[in-house]
């Protein structure tokens, strides 16, 4: 008999591959949309900085009512929050309307996707935690890999304005239908956890096991975690990373078109980070099983970093392609451990509220990358600086979480 949370990894790999693919579209729209309203890049980039900013709040909330209620209502309104936004985007004829729908909406939908998705796949795998972590966010690569050019494409024949409506129409139906296939609260009983037998950290020892697969038992509040030097660190990382990661989906596409690109083989590039972080996802989802999530999550933050100083020099099509497919790689291998890092140092209890923090701090950093970077390009006409400062930040983030040693009571 199949395990049943599998079917929350399914569904879930379709409520992300819609959600976040959809909002990294957006790379695909920057140009189109300044070339007909004459807004600056900068202006229109941070249209998608406050839709992740507005992603980091609501995961807190989305995160809390999940740890209450389960994942399936909270997912249901998320697609109709972003198919309501995208639908909506189509009709706007001023940037203060673009940001209201697209930034506002998409942001608050997407919030109710990862984090509540990941926190019940935490509770209902202790065996094939990272592995299943992989395959329910292979959904994220996906998106990234197939919708930017199906915007594109769509905007090829019909503009941007029907591309909008398409994408709405689409990613509302496939989340909202993927909502009824998320079963149960975190409090059933009905479901045991894949693996549960597996052995743990006894409660308030605070010593790692030398199995990277044992799960810290001893749960963490909110409170609690606060007043811990991990948390604090783990949050400064994922701040770090995200505001170098997000400057390069957001922008690469507009740095192809500048290096003479045609906006087809321009919007390939972001493709091609979904398409290697598919392998990044699964392959170090086997290897986080193995060596344990936090090993894993640092190798593939000092790619990511170097992937981003090599795009610095990237003027033709195969080097832009390289290393944007290296960099996907390196973003596949960190984004589903980090939750899993989370839950190896923090327990399960409070693993939505936890983590939904800890997501805040990322979008904060999601939504100050791609708006620094659009304004030094307006600047000096180049993504130079940028990308250098996007490099610097994820080697921040590397050196904070190779650092990060599991938390305990006495340190409170």
């Amino acid at each position: 008999m199949v395990f049943s949370g599998w079917m929350i990894v399914v569904a879930g790999f379709f409520v992300l591959l819609a959600s976040w693919g959809s909002q990294f579209a957006f790379g695909v729209f920057l140009i189109p949309l300044t070339e007909e309203f004459g807004w600056d890049r900068a202006s229109t980039a941070g249209i998608f900085s406050l839709s992740v900013l507005l992603f980091g709040i609501g995961s807190i909330f989305s995160g809390r009512i999940t740890d209450r209620l389960g994942p399936r209502l909270v997912v249901g309104v998320g697609g109709i929050f972003l198919g309501g936004g995208l639908i909506l985007s189509a009709f706007i004829q001023s940037l203060w309307q673009l940001y209201a729908c697209y930034g506002v909406l998409m942001g608050i939908g997407v919030s109710a996707g990862w984090g509540p998705l990941v926190a019940t796949v935490s509770r209902r795998f202790i065996a094939r935690r990272g592995l299943a972590m992989g395959i329910m966010s292979i959904g994220i690569s996906m998106g990234i890999l197939a919708v930017p050019l199906l915007a594109s494409y769509l905007i090829g024949i019909f503009g941007w304005r029907i591309s909008f409506m398409c994408m709405g129409l689409i990613t509302g139906a496939i989340i909202i239908g993927s909502a009824y296939l998320l079963q149960g609260g975190p409090k059933s009983r009905d479901h045991v956890p894949y693996g549960e037998k597996i052995s743990s950290v006894p409660p308030g020892t605070g010593s790692a096991s030398s199995n990277p697969l044992d799960i810290v038992t001893e749960d963490w509040s909110l409170s609690q975690a606060l007043r811990t030097r991990t948390f604090w660190m783990i949050f400064a990382g994922y701040l770090f990373w995200c505001t170098g990661f997000y400057m390069i989906p957001v922008h690469v596409a507009a740095y192809g078109k500048d290096i003479g690109l045609s906006p087809m083989a321009s919007a390939a590039a972001v493709s091609l980070i979904g398409g290697g972080s598919i392998f990044g996802k699964v392959l170090m989802g086997f290897l986080s099983d193995r060596i344990g999530p936090q090993k894993v999550v640092v190798i593939n933050l000092l790619l990511q970093s170097l992937c981003i100083f090599g795009l610095i020099g990237s003027r033709s099509a195969p080097s832009l392609y390289f290393f944007s497919t290296i960099f996907g790689f390196g973003y596949g291998g960190t984004g589903p451990q980090i939750p899993v890092v989370t839950a190896k140092f923090f327990g399960l209890s409070s693993m939505g509220t936890i983590f939904g923090v800890l997501i805040l701090s990322g979008q904060i950093g999601g939504a100050v990358g791609p708006l620094l970077a659009g304004k030094i390009f307006d600047l000096s006409q180049s993504y130079a600086l940028a990308f250098f400062l996007g490099g610097a930040s994820v080697l921040a983030a590397f050196v904070l979480v190779l650092l990060a040693r599991l938390p305990t009571r006495s340190s409170l």
